[in-house]
């Protein structure tokens, strides 16, 4: 079992996971979960897995609790049931009205009324492998630029910026570009959370997730393959290294005839 933290443990205390059911549709209705989950507590993150880049989940949420027992308040209460008025259409109309239900309440609701139900469990979200993994955060990693042969962007930049302590940064344009994949990140298992199945004692999710001296290996990889790449399709600046040669021989074969 890997070593985690005091820190860490603190966050995975903290965090829980969030479905909502019926699928939220609008702003408002997204911020009327939060609303209703900081009846437990100051929400310190509430992130929507919608637009997940690689695994968009359109109605789980992952939140961060200020304090553990907030947490464990959300989490006894599960499931938790809450109904939402519609918005009138007047200007002056108040704002979205919902009340938590409990779970024997029987009353019957208009026609025009939603009831959300949100189911919150644990997770296995680590907030520190999201962080530093330079799958999920293309600011964390080594810096390794892109070689002026392969890029148009920096080739022609390199005619005009001036050798220098920070030239390498300012013609890199495309570094890292190719990370932004569908591997699998750190936060992958609190996606996968759905329905009756978890992942909770299994070290499944843990060892496919990608570390950084895998994407090391991956790099590595990636320039021995590089090797084998046709000259042709290296970049743009070899050909026209060889078209202003070619050029060149012809114009001075023309002046010799």
């Amino acid at each position: 079992m890997a070593f985690r933290s005091p820190s860490a443990l603190n966050l995975a205390s903290r965090t829980v996971h969030v479905k909502i059911y019926p699928t939220v549709r609008s702003f408002a209705e997204r911020r009327e979960v939060l609303r209703v989950l900081e009846q437990f507590g100051e929400v310190a993150m509430f992130r929507s897995f919608k637009y997940h880049p690689s695994m968009p989940v359109p109605n789980a949420f992952l939140t961060l609790f200020n304090t553990e027992s907030a947490a464990t308040k959300a989490l006894n209460q599960s499931p938790i049931r809450y109904r939402l008025m519609p918005v009138s259409s007047e200007p002056d109309a108040p704002p979205l009205d919902s009340t938590v239900e409990e779970s024997d309440a029987s009353k019957q609701s208009p026609e025009d009324e939603k009831i959300f139900e949100l189911h919150v469990s644990t997770t296995t979200f680590d907030h520190d492998k999201y962080l530093n993994s330079p799958a999920s955060n293309p600011l964390h990693g080594p810096y390794q630029p892109v070689s002026p042969a392969t890029s148009y962007i920096a080739s022609s930049l390199d005619e005009v910026i001036p050798p220098s302590l920070w030239a390498p940064g300012l013609k890199d344009w495309e570094t890292d570009g190719f990370r932004v994949t569908d591997r699998e990140t750190p936060d992958s298992e609190a996606l996968s959370q759905q329905g009756d199945l978890s992942l909770e004692g299994t070290g499944k999710a843990s060892s496919n997730r990608r570390t950084s001296i895998e994407w090391k290996v991956s790099q590595r990889e990636r320039k021995r393959l590089q090797m084998a790449i046709p000259e042709i399709m290296k970049g743009l600046r070899p050909m026209k290294e060889a078209y202003e040669k070619r050029q060149q021989s012809n114009t001075q074969a023309s002046q010799n005839g």
